[in-house]
């Protein structure tokens, strides 16, 4: 499918991102009801989205060139083939601070704010992904400025370091040492302490759970719980090794789609499975570098108890159709809802891992920008 840019910047027309949510329906997900949100201008299901194959026919063969060279670390992290595109038309003012943690460092912040952005107004901490490994600012800032745009509030982008130089815990301590910096300088940043919101994409999304753990063992101090939602991007809440589990099956059986394009979603799934298999140059490996096991809880949110699971504050889990990570995700929200966590589970159909990366070029992660909004305006 050729692509071409609008007027507005966009390489789709705009009037798609409303058609996703004119067509959107629920269905069940393993007794779980689930919101799925169709390819805006396909009829057929279970197919891939017209703009996600094209790029994901690209994105083969530029993997398969690299394997050919073997693995390098540089080329997680530099990806010509993500491009993001301003979708803002108003001025959103951004803010770069320095900020402690632990008193032991300092990170990076961005702040985003919503031209005429009341005092008080929501906030939401954004993690992103990339495996632990790879990810920074360059590659969120219009989806960050978007999201602050449509939502009227501030959104909040940490550089946290990233493995192999910083490995576990060291995400996890800058993602909630920034949380906590927020709630306690919530009145300098013009933000309410108690309309907190965090949110991250895949390995993100395991620094999000993560966070709400901590959070856990701040209340059981007596303190108050900080984080009032979460917001999963396929994220990683099942790292573990699919071979090695007990609580369900994982098989390509769960992805149904059309079978000339079965190749080509295999090889985004594969993209995803071989980074959990325990591989050297894993992104799990490099996370764990032995420092801990994939069965931690604040490395794999599944493998927590019950008792710390149904603690949980509310929780959206935003699945993509074609995604390794999308069954765990999945079995995980049905054990929440069974443990009475207030939850709820969404689905973009047609898309793979990682397409928030690419706003203007794929309609569903300008949607995303609008539920992400729809989310802190909620708080």
């Amino acid at each position: 499918m050729q692509q071409v840019e609008h007027a507005d910047g966009r390489l789709y027309d705009a009037s798609l991102v409303g058609r996703i949510r004119e067509r959107e329906y629920t269905g069940e997900v393993y007794g779980v009801e689930t919101l799925f949100k169709p390819v805006p201008d396909v009829d057929e299901e279970h197919v891939v989205d017209p703009r996600l194959e094209t790029v994901m026919e690209k994105k083969r063969k530029m993997f398969s060139e690299r394997a050919q060279a073997g693995w390098r670390l540089s080329n997680e992290r530099y990806r010509p083939d993500k491009v993001t595109y301003d979708l803002t038309t108003t001025n959103v003012g951004v803010d770069e601070r320095l900020i402690p943690i632990d008193d032991d460092h300092l990170i990076d912040i961005y702040i985003y704010r919503a031209e005429g952005a009341p005092q008080n107004c929501p906030v939401m901490i954004y993690l992103h992904g990339g495996g632990f490994t790879a990810g920074d600012m360059r590659l969120y800032a219009n989806q960050m400025k978007l999201v602050a745009e449509l939502s009227g509030a501030v959104a909040i982008f940490p550089e946290y370091r990233l493995a192999p130089e910083c490995p576990f815990p060291g995400p996890i301590d800058d993602a909630w040492g920034t949380v906590r910096w927020v709630y306690e300088h919530a009145a300098e940043l013009g933000v309410d302490p108690e309309g907190i919101m965090v949110a991250g994409d895949s390995a993100g999304g395991s620094l999000t759970a993560a966070c709400v753990q901590r959070d856990l063992e701040r209340m059981a101090s007596g303190a108050e719980r900080i984080i009032k939602k979460i917001v999963g991007i396929y994220p990683g809440w099942d790292l573990r090794d699919w071979r090695t589990l007990d609580e369900y099956t994982w098989s390509y059986d769960e992805y149904p789609v059309r079978e000339d394009q079965f190749e080509l979603v295999k090889s985004r799934i594969e993209r995803i499975r071989s980074g959990v298999e325990g591989s050297e140059t894993s992104s799990s490996n490099l996370y764990l570098q032995g420092k801990t096991t994939p069965d931690n809880p604040l490395v794999n949110v599944a493998a927590a108890s019950d008792e710390v699971l149904e603690q949980f504050p509310e929780v959206l889990a935003i699945s993509s159709e074609y995604d390794y990570l999308r069954v765990g995700t999945d079995h995980l929200v049905k054990r929440m809802q069974d443990l009475g966590v207030k939850v709820r589970n969404m689905r973009y159909c047609g898309c793979d891992h990682g397409f928030f990366d690419m706003l203007g070029t794929y309609v569903q992660a300008e949607e995303l920008c609008q539920t992400l909004a729809d989310e802190l305006k909620a708080l």
